[in-house]
């Protein structure tokens, strides 16, 4: 009989002592049920509405199956590793049924025999993956919500979890989807003040004016949180985020991992990661779109550049093996060239959208935090942040500039190092012989690298500009079917055509990707550079003055380039009035051998490739309420001190004086909530008012005051070893009920007091 009440105690409808009453307040429990799968389903309705993969698994359906078996389950007396077994077995099931809906199960069995078998995921494997993890999520945090509700009577569990799915959910999400973080603290401040309230033992709960007042309140508190989270969806710590990015290197290969579930899902946000600009293929059209994605503040416009690329294939431009080094922020990683040198610029970027990576203009110097340069072949490929900046963060990088004169470029020669050469004369095996001979025919009375340029710059410019075409076909070279059969093209084909044709008659040239200057900002000196800006062109290097951008693409309207440069300019030299000093590489810039550093940096650590920046997202989630938890820790510690302090002096045991002692504190404790002892009154008649409030521990009060009148007025001296257990228990019981009383008064009286 004893195990049987103890196990009805530990599950909703137990008696006051433990659980829930089951028949006094069994409309309660099933109230509070209902509001933890409200406040759930707000957050699974908002990963459902965003529709992250299609098609895509019923997420509520999951939510209801979870909560039934679980409430099941917990009703029987099963032992409880034997209900978490059955409930993990069920929701195994539960996720295969789930999967069946989204494909076949020979089809299921056939691909996850491939991602265990091969290096890379099968095509559609991943959605597959990404709709089993958020049923399994769904269906966990389900059973931990309602196992700890209905064990433990603790709605802060079902609670935080919901918010950990919302935050990281909406993180990802545009603002119109902010309105479901609203609902969501509405939902489950309701839901944890309801648990608090049903944990009091009067079986005829709050009086009615209590429950206005209360509900009141709480209502006022979730409209004012969830204003304030929807006009400040997002908690920027930069400093720390930027701290763990650069020092948890061990992500570096999940975003390559073939178990990487997130690689199908597309973003929702405008987003640029470097990672997207690894390999540059040929496809039949370009960026057109007219939202800004940089603002830049400089003293004179540029190139912006995202990323260059030193190896062409039939498939499109990358690179060779890279290394990347992390470099201190302010630390120069040119140090042949200082912030304050005369040929330096310093420029400041916003972001618009969600990227990591850093505008680079001539040469990269330095910059204001921490960052990761990109070294392939010996040069600078590109810099990024560490982390994934939001829009409207901020850095500002120092480069260097030089101008040389047309006619110093035009005397250069063809004397370039080795490693250049090595990289940069690059062709694939079965280049068109029909390209090579056409350059052959065009440069034929070129003398100069420079003057090749401008023999090839003179042909492409009769190419009509087309920025929407047919993208290659499967196996053909993207440049000879530019040049002979399409017949038209835009930035990406001009740029690749004169990159390899100039390497195909020995000049060293890379393509190079990024942003056209822009447009003027509402201040003097801010561009403003939308998608639409997005460009491609060649690099030539020279030697004696290292890398030089040169304009491919025919200027005009319909192509956007309204801006060329003095090195082949020939109808618009007079737009160029603010080009003035034309943006170039500096005086012979250090050569590197691939994977080596500049001398004197000693700061700069190198790791492979690899997704930094993959758990940013989860991070800022997670930063978001592991700080909340800290400022709450914060902000409870003198709390919880004084409560710690209240429970040693409540709890002391001095068996010399035990009774009097017990009896003593249940006065102090009634007094506190107007039930203290009236002069008049004797122990026993003070144990009898207490009596009439709280009728389930009428004994245990006459046992406190029974036995603090025996051992005060009567003979008998120390109390035996039986009869201390025994108070010792009654007062267990008093006090339980004086601070349940005393935490529901505290209540009350703030709730009064607003």
């Amino acid at each position: 009989m004893v195990k049987k009440n103890k196990r009805q105690n530990s599950l909703p409808g137990a008696t006051p002592a433990a659980g829930y009453r089951i028949r006094a307040v069994n409309w309660q429990v099933c109230l509070n049920v209902i509001l933890l799968f409200v406040t759930l389903e707000i957050a699974v309705l908002s990963i459902e509405k965003a529709q992250w993969i299609s098609p895509q698994p019923s997420l509520t359906l999951t939510l209801i199956l979870s909560m039934l078996v679980t409430l099941l389950l917990l009703r029987s007396r099963l032992p409880g590793v034997v209900i978490h077994s059955l409930v993990i077995l069920t929701g195994l099931l539960v996720t295969l049924w789930q999967a069946q809906n989204l494909l076949p199960a020979p089809d299921i069995a056939s691909r996850l025999t491939q991602v265990i078998t091969a290096d890379t995921a099968a095509a559609g494997t991943e959605s597959l993956f990404f709709a089993v993890f958020l049923v399994l999520v769904t269906w966990v945090f389900s059973y931990v919500s309602v196992w700890f509700l209905t064990r433990r009577r603790n709605a802060w569990v079902g609670a935080s979890l919901g918010a950990l799915i919302i935050l990281i959910n909406l993180s990802n999400l545009t603002d119109n989807y902010y309105f479901y973080l609203f609902l969501y603290f509405i939902a489950a401040v309701l839901f944890i003040a309801h648990t608090r309230m049903i944990r009091q033992p009067d079986p005829t709960g709050y009086s009615r004016k209590g429950w206005v007042y209360t509900g009141v309140a709480l209502l006022c508190i979730a409209v004012l949180a969830g204003s304030f989270a929807r006009f400040t969806p997002e908690l920027r710590v930069p400093q720390l985020q930027t701290m763990l990015a650069t020092h948890t290197l061990w992500e570096k290969d999940v975003e390559k991992s073939r178990f990487n579930i997130f690689t199908s899902v597309p973003a929702k946000q405008a987003v640029s990661t470097s990672s997207a600009h690894r390999e540059q293929s040929f496809e039949g059209g370009w960026h057109q779109r007219n939202n800004i994605d940089f603002t830049v503040r400089s003293a004179r416009p540029s190139y912006w550049r995202v990323h260059v690329y030193d190896m062409y294939t039939a498939k499109g431009w990358e690179n060779n093996p890279s290394s990347d080094y992390l470099l201190e922020e302010k630390v120069l990683w040119d140090e042949t060239v200082t912030p304050s040198s005369p040929a330096s610029m310093t420029y400041t970027v916003t972001t618009g959208i969600k990227t990591d990576i850093m505008l680079m203009a001539g040469s990269f110097v330095s910059a204001d935090s921490p960052t990761l340069v990109q070294v392939s072949a010996g040069e600078v490929v590109d810099v990024r942040t560490p982390r994934i900046l939001r829009p409207g963060e901020k850095y500002t990088v120092t480069s260097s500039f030089f101008s040389p004169s047309p006619g110093g470029l035009a005397g250069a020669g063809g004397g370039y190092p080795q490693s250049i050469n090595d990289y940069y004369l690059q062709l694939p095996a079965d280049f068109p012989d029909s390209v090579r001979e056409l350059t052959k025919n065009l440069t034929v009375n070129a003398t100069t690298p420079y003057e090749k340029v401008l023999a090839i710059n003179k042909y492409l410019a009769k190419i009509p500009y087309e920025a929407e075409i047919k993208a290659p076909p499967k196996g053909a070279d993207p440049v000879e079917y530019f040049l002979f059969e399409q017949k038209s093209g835009f930035c990406l084909y001009y740029a690749s055509a004169m990159a390899t044709m100039l390497r195909s008659v020995g000049v060293p040239s890379r393509l190079a990707v990024g942003y056209l200057p822009g447009e003027p900002g509402e201040e003097v000196g801010e561009y403003l550079l939308k998608d639409k800006d997005y460009h491609a062109w060649p690099q030539v290097y020279f030697a004696g003055y290292g890398w030089i951008d040169f304009e491919a693409t025919p200027g005009g309207a319909g192509s956007g380039v309204t801006i060329e440069t003095p090195w082949v300019s020939n109808e618009a030299i007079a737009q160029l009035s603010e080009w003035d000093v034309w943006l170039t590489q500096p005086l012979e810039p250090p050569v590197l051998p691939p994977g080596q550093l500049p001398a004197s940096q000693p700061v700069k650590t190198s790791y492979d490739n690899g997704a930094y920046f993959f758990a940013n997202e989860l991070g800022l989630a997670l930063l978001i309420i592991l700080g909340g938890v800290l400022i709450l820790t914060v902000l409870a510690s003198p709390v919880w001190l004084l409560r710690v302090s209240f429970n040693r002096w409540l709890w002391r045991v001095d068996r010399d004086k035990l009774a009097s002692l017990a009896y003593d504190k249940m006065c102090n404790l009634a007094a506190r909530v107007d039930l203290g002892p009236r002069p008049q009154q004797t122990p026993l008649e003070f144990a009898a008012g207490l009596a009439v409030e709280f009728p389930g521990q009428a004994e245990a009060f006459y046992h406190v005051a029974r036995s603090y009148v025996e051992n005060k007025f009567g003979r008998r001296g120390k109390l035996g070893l039986f009869e201390e257990a025994e108070l010792l228990k009654a007062r267990c019981s008093a006090f339980g009920a004086l601070l349940k009383r005393l935490t529901l008064a505290g209540v009350l009286k703030r709730v009064r007091h607003q």
